[in-house]
């Protein structure tokens, strides 16, 4: 018996269930996984250890603190992304939706952390989640199939830094003219 067979999912989802080979056919899309689309074996497996999940409008997938061990993957509707100051201010920085075939939270996949923004439904939406564990176990059994995925994933997050230090350029700048009084 695999160490992945206790991840597969055996759960019925909660809201308009997607059968494998749509799950199959829709992770094949999500750039994360693009470099796997060679091997079916390997998005298939993914698409057994992922879990559907349903949210209803206004509700929150994640919280920006907390702690995350899952990734998520837009099914259907849309997301908006939401940081909030250090004065406890809100304010949305992005919108995603499935047209896109989004993903969001992909750096707990490698480590257990805090989240750093919070993903509010913006209409009625459907996930596929892949845990943080389920992962781990996809990882040590078929590395060669994991790499590429990781490899993928730290990409997303270097260029989210690469924003990120941009912004605080572009907000220094700001506030070096404004200081100057240009």
């Amino acid at each position: 018996m695999s160490a992945l067979s206790k991840f597969f999912n055996t759960k019925e989802p909660e809201h308009a269930p997607q059968d494998l080979s749509t799950r199959t056919d829709w992770l094949r899309k999500v750039y994360l996984f693009e470099n796997l689309t060679g091997i079916p074996a390997a998005i298939d497996l993914l698409a057994q250890l992922v879990e559907e999940k349903g949210f209803s409008k206004y509700s929150s997938i994640l919280r920006e603190g907390e702690e995350g061990k899952e990734a998520f993957f837009l099914l259907s509707g849309s997301v908006k992304v939401i940081k909030s100051t250090t004065a406890g201010e809100h304010f949305p920085v992005a919108i995603l939706t499935a047209d896109d075939h989004p993903s969001f939270g992909e750096a707990a996949l490698l480590q257990t952390d805090r989240r750093n923004a919070t993903i509010v439904c913006e209409t009625d939406c459907q996930v596929l989640v892949l845990h943080k564990e389920a992962f781990d176990a996809f990882c040590g059994e078929h590395p060669e199939w994991a790499l590429p995925v990781v490899l993928r994933i730290a990409r997303v997050i270097v260029e989210r830094l690469h924003k990120a230090n941009n912004d605080v350029i572009l907000l220094y700048n700001a506030l070096m003219n404004e200081v100057k009084g240009l």
